[in-house]
């Protein structure tokens, strides 16, 4: 085979090898994208999932998030049992599916349900026979309302209405409802803020808080929801509102992820929200309320692996993660350098490993030996061949020959060593029989030749 053929098959096997290094390369330095599922788009939850995603893309994280607006938890939770989404925002009265798994809890919000003037409402019971503006997302509030209505046995007429200030001045202007229900964060992003300034606009200031007496009854049989209250004050405005705390119900917003994402993943993703929860706080402030999901085993969601190794402390050492790796890595580094040195032998630029020169020639030697007429002939031999391994012993004494060559070399000075005994005592037995031959120097005492 040609020189040029075989530099021509090694490049081309070079190529594809870089290729796929290449592909392999990139595919494993990729960051993982998660989409999410969140709305309205402007909401809370939606702008704390946008800082968020812009947050991982700032710091380099070798995660990040694609958004996928939705109108409402109400979607988001479709979009992820039908597959359209691995993470989506839900509340915790959500629909129950097997495919939900809890990352965290970002905001625990109190139900709000308020009359427009002060009326002799002052209990959820006293709502029977009036129209209740339901204000959220698309069908957000349906299961709290049911639940609501179920307990208190009170039926009546709602109004849906969108998260929209002057809608729901209108309704509010014009009477059209008789009280307002609708869940709020603490913490109040611009548009729930608008929306509440609306309210208060509309009402000319004059609103009574509603409570829910019976919450804690409602919790107990419910487990979505919780017994809570609105502290006095907490709605701020002048003058403040409520002017006492209240008793009413709160419901969680849930961070949830697909069964079937990576615990790594969802590992790192609850890690980078807890590490940058603080930092998020400047364009999302909702970020303050965000806290650990439930790992008990009867939580509303059962909470995801990857999430659970972060709150328990058990996230996988760099040991564990790579480990295979660093056990693998020699045998395929060792791997390589053979094929390397197997290339280049290839092309001929690198010979293989030299039998040291008495190997190489041992039969040279030995028809030498064979040759040789006189005891000065042998003894010529002799000193060559001790010179010969001299040198190879200083060799060997450097590393420079391994123990298999070593062996070997053994093997074939102790026959040139045996083959020159032969020859000597072959001569000496050869000169007692010819006197004539005498004058060459031979040792008369050797005895007579065991020839084999």
């Amino acid at each position: 085979m040609s020189k040029t053929l075989r530099w021509l098959i090694v490049a081309s096997g070079l190529c594809l090898g870089g290729g796929l290094a290449l592909v392999a390369w990139r595919q494993l330095s990729k960051p993982t994208t998660l989409t999410v599922a969140v709305g309205p788009a402007g909401f809370n939850d939606a702008v704390l999932v946008a800082t968020w995603s812009r947050a991982l893309a700032t710091d380099g994280s070798p995660l990040r998030l694609s958004v996928i607006p939705t109108s409402g938890p109400v979607e988001a939770l479709s979009r992820l049992t039908k597959g359209d989404a691995q993470l989506a925002v839900i509340r915790s009265d959500a629909a129950p599916s097997d495919r939900v798994r809890a990352v965290a809890i970002l905001h625990n919000d109190p139900v709000v349900i308020v009359t427009p003037d002060k009326t002799k409402v002052e209990d959820f019971s006293d709502l029977k026979g009036k129209v209740l503006g339901v204000i959220g997302p698309p069908n957000a509030n349906d299961t709290l309302l049911a639940t609501l209505q179920r307990h208190y046995r009170v039926s009546g007429e709602t109004k849906a209405l969108p998260p929209v200030p002057v809608e729901i001045a209108s309704v509010i202007r014009d009477r059209k409802v008789d009280a307002l229900l609708f869940v709020v964060p603490t913490t109040r992003g611009a548009t729930i803020g608008e929306s509440w300034a609306a309210v208060r606009r509309a009402s000319r200031r004059n609103l009574s808080f509603v409570a829910i007496d019976e919450a804690e009854a409602i919790a107990a049989a419910a487990p979505a929801y919780e017994a809570g209250e609105i502290a006095a004050g907490q709605f701020g405005g002048s003058p403040t509102l409520p002017e006492k705390s209240v008793t009413t119900l709160q419901v969680a917003t849930y961070l949830v992820a697909d069964r079937g994402v990576k615990n790594e993943a969802i590992t790192q993703l609850t890690r980078s929200l807890f590490d940058e929860r603080q930092k998020l706080t400047g364009d999302a402030p909702i970020a303050t309320l965000v806290q650990a999901a439930s790992t008990d085993k009867d939580a509303i969601f059962p909470v995801h692996p990857g999430a659970k190794a972060f709150y328990d402390g058990e996230e996988k050492t760099l040991m564990e993660r790579y480990g295979d790796w660093l056990f693998y890595g020699p045998m395929l580094l060792g791997a390589l350098g053979s094929v390397l040195a197997a290339i280049l032998r290839f092309l001929g630029l690198q010979q293989g490993p030299q039998a040291p020169h008495i190997l190489a020639r041992v039969q040279e030697i030995i028809a030498s030996i064979e040759q040789a007429n006189t005891l000065g002939e042998l003894n010529t031999i002799r000193s060559t061949v001790g010179a010969a391994v001299a040198q190879l012993t200083a060799e060997a004494a450097h590393g420079e020959i391994d123990a298999q060559q070593t062996a070997v070399i053994h093997l074939a000075v102790n026959y040139i060593d045996h083959v020159l005994g032969e020859r000597r005592d072959l001569l000496l037995y050869e000169s007692r029989l010819d006197p004539s031959n005498s004058g060459h120097g031979k040792d008369t005492t050797r005895p007579k030749p065991r020839l084999v």
